[in-house]
């Protein structure tokens, strides 16, 4: 069976051409191969990987939400040495439980977002750009950029963001209003598959101060689960909160990227192909326009790696997608790192977060990027 498994490997990496580009069976086999096997030894469960502790998630400006930046302090997870999974896993819930007391929530999140939209006087648009400047009742303002600890590729280069109240995402990436944050570029897939290798850097996106406890728990998860077991690394190469349109600047000059692209745009096959996709700059790759009622607009939601890769065939990490294939999160996260894994989406469900199973973007697409505090 196991020969069987290998030679769907083989077959998998032949000799293809994708966009005039033929591809080499070592380079894609390594690729496949190299994210199932670990590439190398791990240390044992609950044993911390190499490095110290890095820093806990911490609001930029203090000033501006002194109440959210302490609750980030008081409900930080735990990093005491050799924890198992059972104990990280009782650490976040005890945690969870916490953050939600600070917060003052007695019941779903949802009322996070009423709570949110009683600042937006009648009749005017949500707009990110005036909420983040406008106060809770308590005093802390509404947009904080939180800073996060990430895990990314070796190679992963930094790429500034830029946001504005704009109809189209190329306004934002030509006149660059106001810097947001930053996001991470990998274009090698051996890179972005090699989980230890992986780097720990920080990751800085803006978000509601209410929301900020909740999505830095989340992303600490996330992070603290590759720190205890570098198998588990996740690269967090794209995080984003609150905003009504964003994108990178227009004048990186050419990238291109490696993806995995598909047969079909439904089926559940797994046969992919590296494609080598080509762009004029990083903003094509890096954009987004939320619509009115998204809980972006209110810095509730988050997106974890959401990318803009084109010409591919249901293939881009975490696609808007209706291929059978996608339900299938764990294979995916297997062939391409940058899908999140079955194991994140139970941890935001956990924190009581809207996850994409539970509804649809639109006809019966699933957002896979996105979870959120929920509309209704």
């Amino acid at each position: 069976m196991l020969m069987g498994f290998y030679g769907w490997l083989i077959r998998v990496a032949g000799l293809k051409r994708v966009g005039g580009l033929r591809l080499a069976v070592p380079g894609l086999l390594a690729v496949i191969l190299g994210a199932i096997s670990g590439l190398g030894p791990a240390p044992a469960l609950g044993e911390p990987g190499p490095g110290a502790k890095p820093s806990p998630p911490q609001i930029i400006e203090v000033s501006k939400a002194p109440k959210a930046a302490r609750m980030l302090r008081q409900a930080a997870l735990d990093y005491s040495p050799r924890m198992s999974q059972a104990e990280r896993d009782r650490d976040f819930l005890s945690k969870i439980a916490q953050a939600k007391q600070l917060l003052g929530v007695s019941g779903k999140l949802l009322e996070l977002r009423h709570q949110t939209m009683k600042l937006i006087p009648p009749g005017k648009e949500v707009s990110w750009e005036d909420l983040r400047r406008r106060r809770h009742a308590g005093g802390d303002q509404v947009g904080v950029t939180l800073s996060v600890p990430v895990w990314v590729p070796a190679k992963a280069k930094r790429i500034g963001t830029y946001a504005g109240f704009e109809k189209k995402w190329q306004t934002v990436a030509q006149n660059l209003p106001r810097p947001s944050g930053f996001v991470w570029f990998a274009a090698n897939m051996a890179d972005i598959n090699d989980q230890v290798a992986y780097r720990a850097e920080r990751i800085q996106f803006e978000v509601n101060s209410k929301f900020a406890p909740l999505a830095a728990l989340l992303l600490e998860y996330i992070f603290r689960e590759g720190y205890y077991e570098p198998q588990k690394r996740l690269p967090l190469l794209v995080v984003r909160s609150g905003e009504d349109t964003y994108a990178a600047a227009a004048y990186s000059g050419p990238v291109a990227g490696e993806c995995l692209t598909y047969p079909d745009e439904e089926g559940a096959s797994l046969t992919a192909r590296v494609a080598m996709c080509r762009y004029p700059s990083m903003a094509d790759i890096y954009h987004g326009r939320h619509a009115v009622t998204s809980n972006h607009r209110l810095g509730l939601a988050l997106d974890l790696n959401d990318f803009n890769y084109k010409g591919l065939v249901d293939g881009p990490p975490n696609p808007i997608s209706h291929a059978a294939r996608q339900y299938n999160r764990d294979a995916m996260h297997k062939l391409d790192a940058r899908h999140l894994p079955a194991w994140v989406y139970q941890a935001a469900k956990k924190l009581g977060f809207r996850i994409p199973q539970e509804w649809t973007y639109f006809g019966y697409n699933t957002d896979w990027a996105h979870v959120d505090v929920g509309t209704k």
